[in-house]
C-alpha cells in the first residue's frame, strides 16, 4: 500500500530491536508530497539534565516535537541550561545511533512498497472544522491563549534546534503523575467530560483542542475506543488521512513509554514547521513514487518516508 505499508514495515522492524524500540512519528503534507518522519530511540530521558537538576521533572522529555528539534521548557532554569551543547548531548544520548540503524539502511529495499493505495478523502471541510473549533476554544477560554504568548525563543545550529521557554503552559507532566496513570489511579483525561471542551467525531476518532497548547491549533486526536497506545498500519493510515484532508496540519504519534497517557490511543496535531524539515538528508532507496531517506548532521537520527501524491 505504498506510503503506509513502507512506513509500517520500518516501524515494525524498529520496534523489534532493543536499541530502536521507542518510536515517534510525524506525518505531514508539504505541497504534493506526503512525509513520515520516524524517530527511533532506546531510552526515555537524557542523563545530563537529570544529573544536573537531580529532578526527573526538570529535563527535556523527548517526544516527536523534541526529536524533530523543537524543545519546550516550562522552567526558567531548564531553559537557561538548554545550551547548544546540553541540548545536543541530551537528544543525541536518547536517539538510536546510525550504527543501531545500520540493519535498516543495509536492507532498505526489503521495506519499500509502491503498490497502489487509496485514502479516505471524503472530509473536504475537515480543515475548516478544525479552525472553527480552535477559535471557539479560544473564545470560551478552554484554550489557554497565554500558552502561545510571551514565549522566549533561542535557536542553534542554523535554526535546526529551537528551544522555547513557555512559562504559561501548565507543566511538563510529572513522573509521579505518569506512574499514577499507569496504575489506573487517575481517570482517563480523554474519557471524562471537561467543561468547555468540544469533541468532534472523525473517522473513528474524536478531535478536540489541547487546552495547554505547544503550537498553533494544537489538537488531540483520540481513538473513539478506550484502547492502549499502539501503532499499526491502520493507525498510520489515519495519520495520513488526517493531513491529506487537512493539509495545513501535521499529526504526531508518541509511542510507549514516551507518552504521558498510555491507556488511551491518541495522536496530536497542529500547525507548525519543525526544524528537522530543513535538515540534510541522504536517500537510502526508492521504488516508484516512494523514497526513503536518512537524516544527517542532526542531534537525533531519523528515517523519512516520502511519497509524491498525484501524477
Amino acid at each position: 500500500m505504498g506510503f503506509v505499508s513502507t512506513t509500517y514495515r520500518l516501524v515494525q522492524a524498529l520496534e523489534s530491536n532493543e536499541r530502536t524500540k521507542i518510536i515517534n512519528v510525524i506525518v505531514m503534507k508539504r505541497e504534493n508530497m506526503l512525509f513520515a518522519y520516524i524517530f527511533p530511540r532506546w531510552r526515555r530521558l537524557p542523563d545530563n539534565f537529570i544529573q544536573h537538576f537531580k529532578d526527573p521533572d526538570k529535563t527535556i522529555k523527548p517526544g516527536s516535537s523534541e526529536m524533530a528539534g523543537l524543545i519546550i521548557t516550562v522552567d526558567r532554569d531548564v531553559f537557561e541550561f538548554a545550551t547548544l551543547e546540553n541540548v545536543w548531548t541530551a537528544l543525541d544520548s536518547v536517539s538510536s545511533t546510525h550504527e543501531d540503524l545500520e540493519f535498516i539502511y543495509r536492507d532498505i529495499n526489503s521495506y519499500l512498497d509502491d503498490s497502489k493505495e487509496e485514502f479516505n478523502l471524503s472530509f473536504p471541510e475537515l480543515e475548516n472544522t478544525l479552525d472553527r473549533m480552535w477559535q471557539r476554544g479560544l473564545v470560551n477560554g478552554f484554550v489557554r491563549e497565554t500558552c502561545l504568548q510571551d514565549i522566549e525563543r533561542k535557536s542553534y545550529y542554523g535554526g535546526l534546534i529551537e528551544v522555547q521557554f513557555n512559562p504559561h503552559r501548565k507543566s511538563i507532566v510529572s513522573k509521579a503523575r505518569v506512574e499514577r496513570r499507569k496504575r489506573g489511579e487517575e481517570d482517563c483525561p480523554y474519557c471524562i467530560e471537561e467543561p468547555g471542551r468540544e469533541d468532534v467525531p472523525w473517522n473513528g476518532y474524536i478531535l478536540s483542542v489541547n487546552p495547554y497548547p505547544y503550537y498553533d491549533h494544537h489538537l488531540v486526536i483520540v481513538n473513539a475506543r478506550h484502547v492502549y497506545q499502539y501503532i499499526d498500519e491502520p493507525a498510520l493510515r489515519i495519520m495520513a488521512e488526517f493531513v491529506l484532508n487537512a493539509p495545513r496540519y501535521f499529526t504526531v504519534y508518541n509511542g510507549p513509554p514516551g507518552t504521558s497517557i498510555l491507556a488511551h490511543m491518541h495522536f496530536q496535531g497542529g500547525i507548525y514547521t519543525f526544524p528537522v524539515e530543513d535538515a540534510k538528508k541522504e536517500i537510502l532507496g526508492e521504488k516508484g513514487k516512494v523514497k526513503v531517506f536518512k537524516i544527517l548532521d542532526f542531534p537525533t537520527r531519523g528515517i523519512v518516508v516520502v511519497k509524491k501524491m498525484g501524477n
